[in-house]
């Protein structure tokens, strides 16, 4: 059986990343004495936490819309579990994903970080693209593609200021 996320399932997806990011960055910013160094993971953790609650509504706008919900099969863990997929990104490695900063980074390091963490995520949804159930489902990454790349844009910008 091939597996097809709907609309309902991608944003579920994107919201359980963009969850696991912000968590990522707001135990990181504990690492660091640094009060600057601290705020950059928490505004990090902060859009990582908007970008999730944005997902969530448009979500509940596409059920409240179709009457669409996820799809539970016990033939398929997957399908049934959309946060399996979520787990395969950058942030899925440890729940708090620390193991890769020590606390004795600087902020380029940072920056440097999170975009390559923002460019893993890009490509992750670029395969999901794959296994898009219909146009929709394949919209809804494409937009969710456009809002990452747009966060790797800024921090780019952010890189070359420091």
């Amino acid at each position: 059986m091939e597996t097809r996320f709907n609309v309902f399932e991608i944003l579920q997806i994107a919201e359980q990343i963009e969850h696991k990011s912000a968590t990522f960055y707001l135990k990181a910013a504990e690492l660091f004495a640094d009060a600057d160094l601290r705020d950059l993971l928490y505004r990090l953790a902060a859009w990582k936490a908007k970008h999730e609650k944005l997902w969530a509504r448009m979500r509940q706008r596409f059920s409240e819309k179709t009457g669409e919900f996820g799809t539970f099969d016990p033939d398929n863990y997957v399908l049934s579990n959309p946060q399996v997929m979520s787990g395969l990104t950058a942030f899925g490695t440890r729940p708090d994903g620390t193991e890769r900063l020590t606390g004795r980074e600087d902020k380029r390091q940072i920056l440097k970080f999170a975009l390559r963490r923002a460019n893993e995520v890009v490509i992750f949804y670029g395969g999901l693209k794959d296994f898009a159930r219909d146009p929709a489902s394949a919209d809804a990454i494409d937009q969710i593609i456009r809002e990452e790349n747009r966060q790797a844009q800024v921090l780019r910008a952010e890189l070359q200021q420091a």
